[in-house]
């Protein structure tokens, strides 16, 4: 099924792959250039603030993530809903006629 939720499921993911990979970038490239300075001891301290982030980071993306789905199936069974009440209008109309 093409629904709009699958569709921001799939996006959502992609979205999240996309800034960890970037996140994992910036600590890397942060440390490598303090570790390229010369002073490795100092490039360290990234290592708690790297842990501290990047699952903090993490855990905001996927709760942020299963709103914007669930808002996508609430939208998906609203139309799923008014195509129903559609269809029983229609039918009460066809039984008022005869």
């Amino acid at each position: 099924m093409n629904s709009l939720e699958t569709k921001e499921k799939y996006f959502m993911q992609k979205m999240e792959k996309a800034i960890m990979y970037f996140l994992y970038i910036i600590f890397i490239g942060v440390f490598a250039l303090i570790a390229w300075s010369g002073s490795i001891r100092e490039g360290l301290i990234m290592v708690p603030i790297a842990a501290i982030t990047i699952p903090m980071t993490k855990w905001g993306i996927k709760w942020q993530n299963d709103r914007y789905v669930r808002s996508a199936k609430n939208v998906d069974d609203i139309e799923i809903l008014s195509q129903k009440v559609n269809e029983l209008e229609k039918q009460i109309e066809e039984l008022k006629d005869k």
